[in-house]
């Protein structure tokens, strides 16, 4: 840093003397020289401080990706948490998920991103989308295909129909018969949508804006379910950090803190089948209702219990399975996060899922700041993985408007 000031003074020294050797130097031309070192020094440690920040918000410990893969460490997240809440003067409560307000993103980062779920309570509230209705989108979308996760007698099966179909099918629901609109690019796809999502300062630094085009995971998922729908028990792709924002309804949620996998029964090998491929991580259980006969060990599983309402928003950290359930129709939106906090682990994924070798990873890759690590990481990408990304999102783009259905 001290190399870097020095630098820069020289050069306005440098450019004092040029004005000495004109004319005479006067106050007013002083004053110039001593606003422009100001300036400089200013940007440079402005510079330095940055970096800083990034080092603070990381882990004690360097993780060398070029070497070892990355496996998160929960045990150290959650101490991390209880040292972070003493410093706050934030009360402890080991198993509930608090529902905050005004919390600010140096505490987000620091109690719970990457760490813990949090209920945030105003942030929804100030979007358009919070005044989305059925007849909003029986206006203005009735002939649009959506994709559509139909349960009857508890079998489930995909298929692509009319909006104006599905909002007629939401009135008839039970417990082992339900709709469920699972939508990724409904909303990607239609920008006067997407912009009455509004901001979300705790999803603002997102590496996945980094991503190119073709490979960019999906944003913005719409989950419009009847009563009764509910999603399957997984964790979410890339292990990225989840929002899922309610605009009516109300959801009720099981999360599972990390390193209970063998607990949950998940299905080997499966993928996730993005643009992007990755491993998929879902359980055959629900939780809501789990065979205890057939999942003996599930019995043994911890976990949190929650209900979020319209106009708020819960957050889900990397590593945590869940599951949902919609006590009444409930329209919400979901979303990822790919942050200083997690970006190992999402990288990680992607290396699970054959998009890149580790081997590929030069030996001063740890060395980067993460958003840099995140950069020359992508840049690895073959063009064969691009081309590919580009048909996948082509191809479900296809099948909706042919109101293809599938067996999920």
């Amino acid at each position: 840093m001290k190399r870097h000031i020095s630098k820069e003074l020289l050069q306005a020294e440098r450019l004092a003397k040029q004005m000495e050797s004109e004319e005479l130097v006067t106050p007013l031309r002083l004053l110039l020289v001593l606003i422009i070192s100001v300036v400089l020094v200013t940007a440079v440690s402005f510079s330095a401080a940055n970096k800083s920040d990034y080092l603070l918000s990381a882990s004690d410990e360097t993780i060398n990706l070029t070497s070892v893969p990355y496996i998160y460490d929960y045990t150290k997240a959650e101490k991390t948490r209880e040292e972070n809440m003493e410093f706050y003067n934030h009360p402890l409560d080991q198993w509930s998920i608090e529902k905050r307000s005004g919390l600010s993103l140096d505490e987000f980062w620091d109690i719970y991103d990457g760490k813990w779920p949090v209920i945030i309570t105003d942030v929804v509230d100030k979007w358009p989308a919070i005044n989305w209705t059925k007849r909003f989108f029986q206006q203005n979308y009735a002939d649009e295909k959506v994709m559509v996760k139909a349960v009857v007698n508890s079998k489930p099966a995909a298929v692509a129909v009319d909006m104006d179909t599905f909002i007629s099918e939401l009135d008839i629901s039970g417990p082992n018969g339900w709709t469920y609109l699972e939508d990724e690019l409904f909303i990607v796809t239609r920008p006067e949508l997407k912009k009455d999502i509004g901001p979300n300062v705790y999803a603002e630094e997102n590496f996945f804006n980094l991503f190119p085009d073709e490979v960019r995971p999906w944003d913005c998922l719409m989950l419009w379910g009847s009563q009764f729908s509910r999603s399957s028990l997984h964790m979410d792709p890339y292990n990225w950090t989840a929002t899922n924002a309610v605009l009516y309804g109300q959801k009720s949620w099981m999360l599972f803190p990390p390193g209970q996998d063998e607990l949950l029964y998940i299905y080997p090998n499966r993928k996730c089948h993005f643009p992007l491929d990755c491993v998929r991580y879902d359980s055959p259980i629900d939780a809501f209702v789990p065979d205890s006969t057939k999942y003996p060990n599930f019995d043994k599983a911890q976990y949190l219990e929650v209900t979020v309402t319209a106009g708020e928003m819960i957050i889900i950290p990397t590593g945590w399975y869940h599951q949902a359930f919609n006590e009444e129709e409930t329209l919400a939106i979901s979303s990822q996060i790919m942050n200083r906090n997690n970006y190992l682990a999402v990288l990680e994924e992607i290396i699970k899922g054959g998009n890149i070798s580790r081997k590929k990873l030069p030996a001063y890759f740890n060395t980067l700041l993460p958003p840099d690590q995140v950069k020359l990481f992508l840049s690895l990408l073959h063009k064969k993985i691009l081309k590919k990304g580009k048909e996948v999102t082509e191809g479900v783009l296809k099948d909706m408007h042919q109101k293809k259905v599938l067996n999920i």
